[in-house]
């Protein structure tokens, strides 16, 4: 037991980079050495376009699946659009909240929409 304290105690540390030859340490200096990937004179690309999304509702829309569904959206930086599919903007939801549309579904019959997110609805005919 003394002799492998002993041995243990005369152990020492090499300083990094030390141990290594020295073509292996130019080597790697020469790795280490970056070239910036922009330079000041190069445009920056334009940022992203918005996606357009049209979210329609209509009599007995879950009001919490529309109103999350546009916020969460909007926060993400959608341009959305919420849509009445009923005659007037204002839409009786679910359980008697009322939702006021954007726009009317036939205001937006000519506009092409990334996507169209449908909130659930209880509505039964």
């Amino acid at each position: 037991m003394a002799a492998m304290a002993l041995l243990l105690l005369n152990c020492t540390t090499i300083p990094g980079g030390a141990h290594r030859p020295a073509a292996e340490a130019a080597s790697t200096r020469r790795a280490r050495r970056t070239v910036p990937l922009t330079s000041a004179s190069s445009p920056s690309p334009p940022p992203p376009a918005k996606k357009k999304v049209l979210v329609p509702v209509g009599l007995g829309t879950e009001e919490m699946e529309a109103v999350i569904l546009v916020d969460v959206l909007r926060r993400a930086g959608a341009d959305v659009v919420m849509a009445s599919v009923e005659p007037g903007l204002e839409v009786e939801a679910s359980s008697g909240t009322k939702l006021v549309a954007d726009t009317s579904i036939a205001a937006c019959a000519n506009v092409i929409f990334d996507l169209v997110a449908l909130p659930v609805s209880n509505f039964r005919c």
